[in-house]
């Protein structure tokens, strides 16, 4: 029992683990910016794997690339604008216009990859 509550805080908390961004201050925080957006909701079990990627992927980063979520769940607005139909997506972004959406897990080397083709 002890184990399963460590795996499900572990998960939890990898979730919260970066800025949440809302339609108040999505323009402002990806504005001039390098930046991967992860679309997600609490309940998808492919967006909690993808959660652990990006937090493996924040260690080997490009030091340009800044990682932002969104909880499609509390911001169904944002998942319309960016027609987030599929669970997880991930929006790149470069001075605040998507350049890339992928949707599905992604690997830390294929998020490497994508982010310095479409950031340099």
């Amino acid at each position: 029992m002890r184990k399963y509550f460590f795996v499900t805080l572990l998960t939890i908390t990898s979730l919260f683990s970066y800025e949440e961004l809302t339609a108040d201050n999505f323009d402002q925080k990806i504005k001039g910016k390098n930046v991967i957006i992860d679309f997600y909701a609490p309940w998808c079990p492919p967006c909690k794997v993808l959660a652990n990627n990006l937090e493996d992927f924040e260690i080997q980063k490009p030091d340009n690339v800044e990682i932002f979520k969104v909880n499609i769940d509390n911001e169904v607005l944002l998942a319309k604008k960016y027609k987030v139909k599929k669970l997880p997506t991930i929006v790149y972004f470069k001075d605040g216009k998507e350049v890339k959406q992928e949707f599905g897990i992604r690997s830390v080397e294929e998020l490497l990859e994508t982010s310095k083709k479409e950031f340099n």
